[in-house]
């Protein structure tokens, strides 16, 4: 039975941490090794852990600084020993065969990087599980627009079928470590100049270029805290939803999204839908104009930072092994 290590990545998240917990203790794969990063929580989140797992042979590690979910992550990599890591919110519930599915699956195909289960929504508020979608797999469109698969939508069978997709979502992932060892990038697996927010997109494509496979595996279930949110569709919806974000994660997803773009165009791979991606991001630019002009500090953050992205790719291009990548399905060529 292969050891799979466990991280944790905390901020500010005390309330989530029991359930989060027991879901893992009720796992009936056991040979667990259990990561906890706090990332300089202030609501007594790393004092709870101590006080009531202290005996359970969990590394607990308490950030001075936050380091993002980027930098938590990779240095939870990097103190994990197992052959599989997987890293988890803490409003990540699993059912109990959850590990075990997972471990199952990706142990059946050894060009297996990334593995994502079906991820349901769960009302913490009500202690319920909810009967709709968190993620059922990322997928990037042409104009390299990237979502969560599903989201929101109830759960009626619709994302039943395994299959490849352009990514996983970073709730809950299983990595396989030798993948992980072979797409890293100057020592860090997650991009620590993204600090959060779609790195785990930005890993994915990695992944997906290094020739390694992204799947879903709906047999595997766990349950998200994310709320109902995210856009359907729409102009109106589209601005509706962005209110309910705060300026900071608007501002560094945007940013995060131009830095993948800089870093990941390998072998100009984008270069045929450059009018898709034109015209989304000058439909982006006039509506920060009209609504959030804050993005521009944001846009200045990427500019300055596009150099770098560029030495980064240049690394990328050396481990790349595919040929082409296909963005306006799940599926990869």
């Amino acid at each position: 039975m292969e050891l799979i290590s466990l991280v944790i990545i905390n901020y500010n998240n005390k309330s989530y941490l029991k359930r989060c917990m027991n879901s893992i203790f009720d796992q009936t794969y056991k040979n667990l090794e259990i990561i906890f990063i706090d990332n300089e929580s202030k609501d007594g989140s790393f004092e709870y852990m101590k006080e009531e797992y202290h005996d359970n042979g969990i590394l607990l590690i308490r950030n001075k600084i936050n380091n993002g979910y980027a930098g938590a992550a990779n240095q939870g990599i990097k103190l994990s020993k197992g052959k599989y890591v997987m890293i988890l919110n803490p409003d990540i519930i699993m059912e109990s065969d959850f590990i075990e599915k997972m471990i199952v699956f990706i142990e059946s195909d050894e060009t297996i990087g990334a593995l994502s289960g079906k991820l349901l929504k769960y009302d913490f508020e009500r202690n319920k599980k909810l009967n709709y979608i968190d993620s059922a797999g990322i997928i990037m469109f042409k104009n390299t627009r990237c979502i969560d698969r599903g989201q929101n939508e109830e759960d009626l069978g619709q994302y039943d079928k395994t299959e490849q997709a352009f990514g996983v979502c970073g709730a809950a992932p299983l990595y396989r470590r030798s993948c992980l060892e072979k797409v890293s990038i100057d020592g860090e697996y997650f991009d620590e100049d993204f600090f959060a927010y779609k790195e785990d997109v930005d890993l994915s494509w990695r992944l997906n270029l290094a020739g390694f496979k992204n799947m879903y595996y709906p047999k595997a279930i766990a349950y998200h805290g994310r709320g109902l949110g995210g856009s359907n569709g729409g102009v109106i919806d589209f601005i509706k939803n962005r209110k309910t974000q705060s300026k900071f994660l608007r501002g560094i997803s945007y940013r995060n999204h131009l830095m993948m773009l800089f870093k990941n165009n390998v072998n100009n791979t984008l270069d045929k839908y450059k009018l898709d991606i034109i015209l989304r991001e000058l439909k982006f630019t006039l509506y920060s104009i009209i609504f959030e002009a804050f993005n521009f500090k944001y846009f200045m953050e990427a500019i300055k930072l596009r150099d770098k992205m560029r030495i980064k790719r240049e690394k990328i291009e050396k481990i790349t092994k595919i040929n082409d990548i296909t963005l306006e399905s799940v599926k990869l060529i």
